[in-house]
């Protein structure tokens, strides 16, 4: 971050405590901070449980749908 010089007028330095605001942040960027921080943040326990449930499920589907090929030789 650049530092902004004061403005000098000879009697007064206009600016010279002045600092300019933070960036706004984005989504995005609040994701990776919590991330780094290892803070936990989205889904609750019973929507991870949910989540977890139907890839579960749909990996036994697709396995039993790629075996179905093998069985019937």
């Amino acid at each position: 971050m650049q530092k902004h010089t004061p403005y000098d007028t000879g009697k007064v330095k206009i600016g010279l405590i002045y600092t300019p605001p933070p960036p706004q942040t984005t989504p995005e960027s609040d994701w990776i901070q919590c991330i780094l921080l290892g803070e936990r943040q989205g889904m609750s326990e019973e929507a991870l449980a949910c989540v977890q449930s139907l890839v579960f499920i749909a990996t036994i589907i697709i396995g039993i749908i790629l075996l179905e090929g093998y069985t019937n030789a």
